[in-house]
Formats: C-alpha cells, structure tokens, sequence
C-alpha cells in the first residue's frame, strides 16, 4: 500500500475516533454517571505503579509528536500532526472515561465558590480538544502534499527558532496543555477515593518534567540566542508579544513551584515516577495561601495568557497573512 493510500486511511481513522469521541459527550455523561458511593479499594489486577506508565506513556507521546513536528521531511511532519490530532482525541476519551466515575457529577466539598466552575470548564476544554484534533487532520491533509524539507539547525537562527528550542518547547506546550484539564479532574477527586493517589503521582510528575523543561529552555535561550521578533508586527503588537512571552515564563515555573510549596506544607510528598521526594518544608496551614495562587490565581491567570498567545499568533497567520512570524517555531 503506498504511502498517500495509507496516510488516507490513518486520516479516515482518526477522524472516526474523534467524531466517536466528540459525539459520546453528548450521548453518555447520563448513561455513565455513577451515582452510587464511589469504591476506596483498588480494584484487583491492576499492574503496580500503573501511575508511572501512563506518565512515561503522556511523556514519550509529548515529545515524540514534538518531534516528528519538526522533522526534516514532510512526511515524518504529517505523522506529528496525526500523533497531535490522536492525542487531543485522546483528552476526549480519557473525559468520556472520567464522566463514568461519577466525580465530575460528585466531586470532593468546594473549598472556594470558582471550584463550582470546574465542570464546566473540563467541558469547555474537552469540546475545543476535539475540535482541535479534527482541525489537525486538515492540516495533515495540507501537510501530505508538501515537499517542503525543513532546513533547520539544532541551534536558533537570526530569524527562527533552531530544532532544540521547537521540540522542547512544542514538548513543554503539549505537557502544559494536558496539565490544565487533568489537574482540574484531579483537584475534584475526594478523599478515598482509590486513584486520588496514582493521580497525583502523575500530576506532580508532569509538574517536575515541565519545570525541568523551561529551567533547560531559559539556559538554552542563554547559549542560542533567541530571534528577534518577526519584523512585521507593529510596535505594540511586539510589546505584547513580548510580556506574554515572559508572563508565560514566569507562570510555567510559578505554577509547579506553588504546586510544590502548597503540598509540602500541607505535609504531602512529591513524586517523580517512582520516586516519593519527602518535604523540605515544615508542615503548616500557610498551605492555604500558597493553595489560592495555585489552584485559583495562577489557573486563570494561565487561561488568559495562554489564549492570547495563541489569538495572537492564529492572528498573524491568519488575517494579517504573516507567514514568517508563524514559521519561526512551527513546520
């Protein structure tokens, strides 16, 4: 079978996945909601540490598709692009998933009135993930036909970004990305519930990669300098695009570094797969502070940064028509 006959196929396939995916929100959350009390025991014939290869799993497929992304031939960037349309899917099903533990119907006491948000936010986030995944199989399908070779370095150039700087940030943008709904579901889990803990495991894991990964980004910046913004954009428009840039900085180190504090002071571990990391920090009730710039200040501060970082650039790609300014970190 040749290479279009089964790059065809594989797009039919996704697609069928995510409309699958897109239509049981619709069709199950009734069906599937559990009402009765949800079991504390972990349920027999679970393999051990399950938690940490599905983490290895979220991590390997992250920086897999940020790679191939960023291939030099075309066809390898077309895969990226279907392992990126498959993962958003993937959000939809874990979603379409998590609806049958009854959590998202009965979750843990609010501890603030904006944790009445949460449901409706996972919903929000989940409709745009599969809405994202189908708009990814076009671009595949535009992706298919090219010949383009992408002629980069590993180090950043004058007016791009080299291929080290794309795939961690592409890998650090993916990890990001799936933090936002997975820590939500994971901050309405009650207590006793059998997964809280295997979720938490994840979750701080994925906190310690990312925050590894924009520490090696900020010394990479410093070895290879970073391009000048793109010479079409106005001055402000430059302004802009500049604050968001260091705003998103600051929140990507914020976020893990506040996440840390507030459970070690509230006396829990951190985990990185395996390994349980004891706290450094004494056990207090200053955890409830450090819990609002965690869970409440800095998540929405993250939706509003986020989203104008990715108007902004869809706005110079795609009504300005500033294709270079779009081209500096992707295909």
């Amino acid at each position: 079978m040749s290479y279009q006959n089964i790059l065809t196929q594989s797009r039919k396939h996704l697609a069928w996945i995510g409309l699958m995916c897109l239509s049981s929100l619709v069709l199950t959350p009734k069906a599937l909601a559990v009402t009765s009390p949800i079991s504390a025991g972990t349920p027999e014939g679970w393999w051990p540490h399950f938690e940490s290869l599905i983490t290895l799993a979220v991590v390997v497929a992250a920086f897999t598709t940020a790679w191939l992304l960023n291939h030099a031939r075309p066809r390898m960037r077309t895969y990226g692009l279907l392992l990126a349309a498959l993962c958003c899917f993937g959000i939809v099903a874990w979603f379409v998933v998590s609806l049958n533990t009854g959590i998202i119907d009965h979750p843990k006491k609010f501890q603030a009135p904006m944790d009445a948000w949460k449901p409706t936010l996972l919903w929000g986030q989940v409709i745009i993930a599969g809405i994202c995944g189908l708009a990814l199989l076009g671009i595949a399908q535009r992706e298919s036909n090219s010949e383009e070779i992408l002629d980069i370095t590993n180090e950043n150039e004058t007016g791009r970004y080299g291929r080290v700087s794309r795939i961690v940030h592409w890998t650090t943008a993916i990890l990001f990305i799936f933090m936002i709904p997975t820590g939500i579901f994971s901050s309405m889990i009650p207590e006793g519930v059998w997964f809280r803990s295997e979720y938490n495991v994840m979750h701080k894991t994925i906190g310690l990669i990312i925050f590894g990964l924009v520490v090696f980004r900020l010394i990479w910046n410093r070895k290879s300098k970073r391009p000048a913004l793109d010479a079409s954009l106005k001055p402000l428009e430059k302004k802009m695009a500049h604050s968001a840039h260091i705003l998103l900085y600051v929140l990507m180190i914020a976020v893990p570094v506040t996440g840390y504090v507030m459970t070690s002071l509230h006396g829990y571990p951190a985990f990185f797969f395996l390994i349980e990391i004891p706290s450094f920090l004494e056990k207090g009730g200053a955890y409830v502070v450090w819990g609002m710039f965690h869970k409440y200040l800095l998540q929405y501060l993250v939706y509003i940064v986020l989203g104008a970082h990715v108007i902004g650039a869809l706005k110079h790609h795609l009504i300005d028509k500033h294709k270079d300014a779009f081209k500096r970190m992707v295909l």
